[in-house]
């Protein structure tokens, strides 16, 4: 569906003394039919300079990006099997109501509008905006501004959605609304997405891959569980009965951290280093005869992941 190959973005101003600014350094990513793809990264890292590329917004310094197989870098052209929602609320004409809007769209990638009428309809009550089809765009909420943006994007029923931040700043509903929507495109209608965000709630959430990108270079990828088990550590957490006071010696080789709590217990993490770390430390237990409640293993989430890739 969506191939990027090596793909680069150079700013330069021919009135400044600045020196050329490297933005996206040789990103090269895959996106299939069905798959929500997410780019992560920090304010400026790349993430919407790369989405604007793919929509035909920005000329590429260099690289290449397939749609269905057709390299449409640097071509400034309406691409029927695409559409995009950038962050912000520009997305929408304000001065025309949402029915409008969803006509003016269709119209302008070649669709007529007695072809969508019945979709549109749809959407609009699909993404709870009916009630407000009639009022200019412009006294529309963030929320509703951001649900019609993806009404708009979804009137020509393209193969390749690009949502830049598409829950930034929105209530819990609506939030809510546009997720539901995003997972029925990919699991229903077989859409590809391209998700740029620093919304690691979002991509837990809905992505299928995650890239993580660090000052333009996309520097991982892969599922989540692909990228957890990259990370791997082995701190567990356990339970012991109360009365049990763990040698310095055993503190500092585990890194044991004891954790309060008010029951009649002990509650600590240790970093065991190796799989065979845990069975040499229950060993440890049984020979001081202290009793175990339970214990488990600690995964690292995304944002640990995150916060360790961003770090290098």
């Amino acid at each position: 569906m969506l191939k990027v190959e090596n793909l680069k973005k150079t700013f330069t101003s021919p009135f400044s003394r600045r020196p050329p600014m490297e933005a996206v350094r040789g990103v090269s990513f895959e996106i299939n039919p069905g798959e929500v793809f997410a780019l992560l990264g920090p304010n400026g890292a790349g993430k919407s300079t790369i989405i604007k590329m793919i929509a035909g917004l920005i000329v590429p310094s260099s690289g290449n990006i397939f749609i269905n197989g057709e390299n449409t870098a640097g071509k400034s052209i309406v691409y029927k099997h695409m559409s995009a929602v950038l962050e912000g609320t520009r997305n929408v004409y304000w001065r025309l109501n949402p029915i409008e809007n969803l006509h003016y769209f269709a119209n302008l990638r070649g669709v007529t509008s007695n072809s969508i009428e019945k979709k549109a309809e749809n959407l609009l009550v699909e993404l709870d905006i009916d009630a407000k089809k009639k009022n200019q765009s412009q006294h529309l909420s963030r929320g509703m501004l951001q649900k019609l943006a993806l009404g708009v994007s979804l009137i020509t029923s393209p193969d390749l959605l690009l949502l830049d931040e598409p829950t930034l700043g929105l209530d819990v509903a609506s939030s809510r609304k546009i997720k539901d929507k995003i997972r029925e495109l990919t699991k229903k209608e077989n859409k590809a997405i391209l998700l740029t965000t620093h919304q690691l709630d979002l991509v837990e959430e809905l992505a299928d891959r995650v890239g993580i990108i660090r000052n333009g270079s996309l520097v991982l990828q892969g599922t989540l569980s692909e990228l957890k088990s990259i990370f791997q550590t082995y701190i567990f957490r356990l339970k012991v009965k109360s009365g049990w006071n763990p040698s310095e010696k055993l503190i500092k080789d585990y890194k044991i951290e004891i954790k309060p709590t008010k029951e009649d217990s002990l509650e600590m993490d240790l970093d065991c280093k190796d799989k065979d770390g845990i069975y040499k430390f229950l060993k440890v237990l049984e020979r001081e005869k202290v009793e175990l409640v339970h214990f488990y293993r600690l995964e690292e989430d995304l944002e640990e992941i995150f916060l360790r890739v961003l770090k290098g």
